[in-house]
């Protein structure tokens, strides 16, 4: 048997903090050498974190790296350490693994394909590489550290006493031919495959099947390594690293943990991956005829006499994958903005008891990491001081969530006369069992006196339609009302601290989702209006499955209450029908939702959309797929100008609109699309 172990090193990284991700690195491997690993991999991009963006593009970010490298050099004796930063070779930037060992570096491994797709945009910072292996010259204060003047950059496979290793970086795993299947070929037993990939519903499974159809195909051990958390945009990265021997999870991390380091290993027998190859024929002979790598030359034995543990196949299945990203995501988010706690309006519907039960669960997961004793990390004692650093009070020993929820999250009933007891009683009822702070604020006042100051400007006083009024006062008188629940929530966001006898500011919280996003049903600068939005990538029908599995979790019957109510913003007089939101938009929730997805997972125009439409909906008569298509494109079209503003959105969807990230379309439209709807009309007679 020829047993090895590597050091595969889940972290959470915060862009452009060298100090804390420093830290985090050089914990990592201390805890690898405690485990007996002789390789440590980390994710992308470590040393400065996976979002710079353009601070990719200034060379400080390049030369900070090489500062941090120069101490996590002093920490490399006998133990290989793969290490994620930018490096300028050429006046080119590359995003690269530094490969280290004995305070020398032994490689520098450019990524070759680069990810921009989604919410991807590497190429806007760094240039793949496609040359052969060339030398890179080492900044003067590392030569001083290593003795090196000069080490080797390109890609090649690395040669130990006993074994050879292929390196691979994310986006290279997706691609038709991955890099991995050819290192394969030219004799790398192990795969290490270093990443920064996002959370996105069912891609985690997506992933892992990747690996172990490489792995099973190719006879191979896949170390993959994943950054985890918010580290400073939109996307939370999910860990979920794993090590995959033959078509097999044999280890993983906790996909949605509060850990900042965490570091997985098992025992592989590299003999099981030689007798797998033997035995596949059609392999032998691909093997043969590929190109060979160069090879960089490691003086260290991977392999190691211990006892041998086997290990078995671990199913990858996560139920909660939504919650559990979004309340690790608001984690981060309060710890790393210096905030004292979150704000929200919470009007009694599912999009705001969505938000809301978010930061429980956010709560949840931070009693049981506190209440929990982790011997090998310690994240019991770090997460509660992060906790009572936030709180102010550094005796905080919570006994529930709840008590948790009381001191960070602060919730706000807006009334108006427009406003209905249910709902009122289901915003109270929410807040009292999830444990937040909770007020009730009558807007009546601010919107008359708005009223007010622009009659002498207005020739009579505007009316609901309800009252005889027409559209444009309708609207008016509901904007004003929307608007003035955004002046108040901010104004208490910067006030309540204060009030409490506290320092700081929370955080405004929005609940507008996907789908009126998409509609642009919301006015513009309400409560669509905030520093961030956690559920704006998720649909309707998204959230009633999230409150859904929430009320199963907990018991709560205020979510209960709100899955039955009818969706309504309640902005116009109380009437016998009320104020439905999907009669308002006339579209359901459903429609837009499939809208959603064909627009922009299938990247389908409104003809492509309607003739796959008139199959999907055979129930109804072309004419009215036609006439539903049109609409949709009409309101999306004059609504556009909504979404560039919108408040940015913790990622969640493969069909999320957001505009300023992950959607980028143009906001000025011929709203009639009249070549588009001629063509529509002409293919539904």
């Amino acid at each position: 048997m020829s047993i090895t172990r590597i050091g595969v090193c889940t972290m959470n990284q915060f862009a452009m903090d060298f100090n804390y991700n420093l830290q985090n690195i050089i914990e990592s491997i201390e805890i690898c050498k405690r485990k007996q690993c002789l390789y440590r991999v980390g994710p992308e991009l470590e040393v400065c974190g996976y979002m710079c963006e353009d601070h990719f593009l200034e060379s400080d970010t390049v030369t900070h790296c090489w500062e941090a490298l120069s101490e996590i050099l002093l920490h490399t004796d006998n133990i290989v350490c793969d290490i994620g930063m930018p490096v300028i070779h050429k006046s080119v930037f590359y995003n690269c693994r530094v490969i280290l060992l004995n305070k020398k570096i032994h490689l520098i491994r450019p990524k070759i394909y680069l990810a921009d797709d989604g919410n991807y945009r590497e190429s806007r910072y760094f240039t793949p590489w496609s040359k052969e292996i060339e030398e890179l010259e080492l900044p003067t204060f590392i030569q001083k550290i290593t003795g090196q003047k000069c080490v080797p950059i390109g890609v090649a496979i690395l040669q130990t006493l006993d074994t050879e290793i292929g390196i691979e970086v994310c986006e290279e795993m997706w691609t038709p031919i991955p890099t991995s299947a050819s290192q394969a070929l030219d004799g790398a037993e192990i795969i290490l495959n270093s990443s920064g990939s996002h959370f996105q519903i069912g891609k985690i499974k997506e992933r892992t099947e990747l690996f172990k159809d490489i792995t099973k195909r190719n006879g191979a051990c896949y170390a993959f390594c994943n950054l985890r958390g918010c580290d400073g945009n939109r996307l939370y990265f999910d860990g979920c690293s794993c090590i995959v021997l033959n078509g097999k999870v044999f280890a993983k991390s906790d996909a949605f943990s509060l850990k900042d380091v965490e570091v997985t290993t098992c025992d592989i027998d590299l003999q099981e991956i030689r007798n797998i190859r033997i035995n596949i024929k059609s392999r032998s002979l691909m093997a043969s005829k590929q190109k060979h790598f160069p090879r960089i030359k490691l003086h260290i034995n991977l392999t190691q006499q211990q006892n041998y543990v086997y290990y078995r196949d671990i199913p990858i299945q996560y139920e909660s994958e939504v919650e559990d990203s979004m309340a690790c995501y608001l984690w981060d988010y309060l710890r790393r903005s210096g905030a004292s706690g979150f704000m929200l309006p919470l009007s009694g519907g599912v999009d705001s008891a969505a938000t809301a039960i978010s930061v429980f669960y956010m709560a949840n997961k931070i009693f049981k990491t506190i209440s929990t004793i982790d011997d090998d990390y310690g994240s019991h004692h770090k997460v509660l001081n992060q906790l009572r650093q936030i709180v102010q009070d550094d005796q905080f020993s919570p006994k529930s969530p709840q008590e948790i929820v009381n001191k960070i999250f602060f919730t706000v009933y807006l009334g108006t006369q427009n406003s209905s007891p249910d709902s009122k009683y289901r915003s109270q009822l929410l807040a009292e069992q999830i444990g937040s702070q909770h007020y009730e604020v009558n807007i009546d006042e601010i919107c008359n006196a708005c009223l007010s100051a622009i009659k002498p400007i207005v020739k009579e006083d505007p009316q609901f339609i309800a009252n005889g009024g027409t559209l444009s006062e309708d609207l008016a008188l509901q904007n004003i009302q929307a608007r003035s629940r955004m002046i108040i929530t901010y104004l208490l966001a910067q006030l309540t601290p204060w009030n409490n006898g506290k320092q700081g500011f929370l955080i405004v919280l929005g609940s507008s989702n996907l789908d009126e996003s998409l509609r642009g049903f919301l006015t513009k600068y309400d409560c669509s209006s905030a520093d961030i939005n956690p559920i704006g990538s998720l649909s309707k029908n998204d959230l009633k499955e999230l409150l859904d599995f929430c009320y199963k979790t907990f018991q709560f019957s205020a979510l209960k209450l709100i899955l039955e109510a009818k969706p309504s913003p309640e902005l116009r007089p109380l009437t016998a029908e009320g104020h439905v939101s999907e009669k308002d938009m006339e579209l359901t929730f459903d429609e837009l939702e499939t809208f959603a997805k064909l627009r922009k997972v299938q990247k389908l125009g409104p003809v492509s959309l309607y003739k796959k439409l008139r199959y999907l909906w055979s129930d109804i008569s072309p004419k009215q797929v036609a006439e539903k298509v049109k609409k949709f494109f009409k309101f999306y079209a004059i609504n556009r100008h909504k979404v560039v503003s919108i408040t940015a959105s913790f990622h969640a969807q493969s069909y999320s609109c957001d505009d300023n990230r992950f959607d980028f379309r143009q906001f000025l439209y011929n709203w009639r699309w009249p070549w588009q709807f001629q063509k529509i009309d002409e293919n539904s007679e």
